[in-house]
């Protein structure tokens, strides 16, 4: 093999649910070649039980050991907080760059959690609830070096582009004007305001004002920009 020094073969298991506790640094080495491999990371037993039984059926080689193949599919377990989380992905990455990382994270996570999962580098999501139907097909397609993500994750890849009238309106909720008081400085109908809100909400996945805020002001969402840029130059003026 010529992928380095003192590199070999790991043994794959024969039984895909016989699993022990495993760090980043332990992630297995095969070299299966023509057959899809992964490595599941993380101390969750039953979810690693679940996981390798499920790639197992969807053709995956099952790895054991210390070192792994470029291209093995990490599968990552995390139920820890949003931070910690993240910050495992990305030393996984960082760690293993040859290999894709696919994060496997609780219900419970919404969009912006999600996001920086990507944010870290995993380049697959699975929602564990969803873990039977979607993990066999998602480790596939990241595999295959797509990019896959939960249905409700998609338009924060491709967001959909705010016009300039709703840039205007958020811009003045950030400032705290209610929609009469948009309404009055725009000189436009109030029921015309609460149409572009209701839109420009869906669009930056936001079910309130409070955060539709938070989604603005977050750095990483990217809508901060123009937003902010508007509001700052509306409140000079004032």
């Amino acid at each position: 093999m010529k992928d380095g020094p003192n590199v070999e073969a790991a043994e794959v298991s024969p039984d895909p649910l016989r699993w022990w506790s495993m760090s980043p640094s332990s992630i297995p080495y095969v070299d299966l070649r023509g057959t899809p491999r992964a490595a599941i990371v993380g101390d969750d037993q039953n979810m690693r039980h679940q996981a390798a039984g499920l790639l197992d059926a969807a053709g995956f080689a099952i790895a054991d050991g210390d070192r792994f193949a470029p291209g093995t599919v990490l599968v990552a377990l995390s139920r820890r907080s949003d931070a910690t989380r993240q910050r495992e992905i990305r030393d996984l990455v960082d760690a293993h760059d040859k290999c894709p990382v696919l994060a496997i994270v609780p219900a419970g996570a919404g969009n912006p959690s999600l996001r920086r999962v990507l944010i870290a580098g995993a380049t697959g999501i699975v929602i564990d609830s969803e873990l039977k139907q979607a993990l066999g097909a998602t480790a596939r397609a990241v595999a295959a070096g797509q990019l896959v993500v939960p249905r409700s994750l998609s338009g924060q890849i491709a967001p959909r582009p705010l016009s300039h009238r709703e840039k205007q309106i958020l811009s003045l909720v950030m400032r705290g004007l209610t929609n009469r008081e948009i309404a009055n400085e725009l000189f436009l109908a109030e029921s015309t305001v609460k149409t572009h809100l209701s839109t420009a909400f869906r669009k930056i996945d936001a079910r309130s004002r409070a955060e539709a805020v938070a989604r603005i002001q977050d750095p990483e969402s990217g809508y901060g920009t123009g937003i902010l840029a508007i509001a700052d130059s509306a409140a000079a003026v004032a």
